[in-house]
């Protein structure tokens, strides 16, 4: 099923916003309730359509998000608004305006991060389960550089897609995955300019994310204060979710259930049936 694009005006804060977000609503009526997924640092929203077509099918009505100064989403004002505080804000308010309640929230990387957050800032009611999707509190500090390395505040340009579909297929370790994932991957990463393609992204995050990811990132005492049911979804070979990263996960959530996605680095797609049945199950049970 293809996801509706609409967007939702954020408002009431100190960076009012415009959100972009693609919607798969449930196949039952009244939906089992309601799923927020949310991307990775230079990702998009279309990154769940698998997933989010596999919810829906089980009776979720699925949302993935466009974050700020990203795809569809607004730019906020400059660099120093980029950060997880603001995106945590943000993301809140829009659960409450939208009037979701609580909802099941997909967090792949940064988005996971975004979550951890809610609950250092005094909103983790929003949370009715956590899905952390290749993330745990605190990433490996040697991926984290290695992210930093390759991001640019001089977006390349392409004169046609094609070369940045074989970039994804080198850097983004989604798994064994469908040449049409691979595809999706890519060109909902781009939006076309008279100058070519580019990726759909403010250049503005790259100062504010570089330095956050050299200075490594401790998100614990968030991690320490959800309340909700919280599972991990891990690359089988990613850097930055390794067996040590696991580990310190499970001294903090040791209940916590954990899927592996097999020949997935970071990110996983979440285009393969085990993975999107482990996401299924784990939300079932946090009703």
């Amino acid at each position: 099923m293809q996801p509706q694009i609409k967007t939702f005006d954020v408002s009431g804060l100190a960076f009012p916003c415009r959100l972009a977000l693609a919607h798969v609503p449930a196949a039952t009526s009244p939906a089992r309730g309601t799923v927020l997924a949310v991307h990775g640092l230079s990702r998009q929203k279309r990154d769940f359509d698998d997933m989010a077509a596999y919810l829906a099918a089980e009776g979720y009505d699925v949302w993935s998000v466009d974050v700020p100064g990203r795809g569809g989403s607004s730019w906020l004002s400059g660099p120093d608004d980029y950060t997880l505080d603001t995106y945590a804000h943000i993301l809140a308010a829009l659960v409450d305006q939208a009037g979701w309640g609580r909802v099941h929230w997909v967090g792949t990387s940064m988005g996971g991060l975004i979550a951890m957050t809610l609950a250092l800032i005094g909103r983790g009611d929003v949370l009715q389960s956590l899905t952390l999707v290749d993330v745990t509190a605190r990433p490996n500090p040697t991926a984290c550089a290695r992210i930093a390395a390759y991001m640019t505040d001089t977006l390349p340009v392409f004169a046609t897609p094609e070369p940045y579909v074989a970039f994804v297929r080198q850097n983004l370790p989604l798994g064994d995955v469908a040449d049409d994932v691979w595809q999706r991957f890519a060109l909902h990463q781009l939006v076309k300019t008279p100058a070519g393609y580019t990726p759909h992204f403010d250049p503005n995050i790259v100062p504010g994310a570089k330095a956050a990811l050299a200075a490594g990132i401790d998100v614990s005492a968030g991690l320490a204060a959800v309340t909700c049911p919280v599972a991990l979804v891990a690359g089988e070979i990613s850097d930055l979710c390794t067996s040590a990263e696991i580990a310190d996960f499970q001294a903090l959530k040791p209940a916590a259930p954990i899927h592996t996605c097999p020949d997935a680095g970071h990110i996983p797609a979440l285009a393969d049936a085990a993975s999107n049945a482990f996401i299924a199950a784990f939300i079932k049970g946090a009703a």
